[in-house]
């Protein structure tokens, strides 16, 4: 009876501590897709003048 109470405590622990891994985990990955995102978007903010300053001016 005591191993089986003693099994149970050791389930509900590991249940717990697997659950605060995978929320951990799946936090990190969003905090990281939000970095490139944000990376991407600098970027594109920082090169779009530059793309409008090269057009080639038409031949006459």
């Amino acid at each position: 009876m005591l191993v089986g109470l003693k099994q149970l405590a050791q389930k509900e622990a590991l249940t717990t501590a697997l659950r605060k891994i995978k929320h951990t985990k799946n936090r990190q990955i969003s905090q990281a897709f939000s970095h490139t995102y944000l990376v991407g978007a600098v970027i594109v903010l920082i090169l779009s003048p530059i793309a409008l300053l090269t057009d080639r001016k038409p031949l006459t």
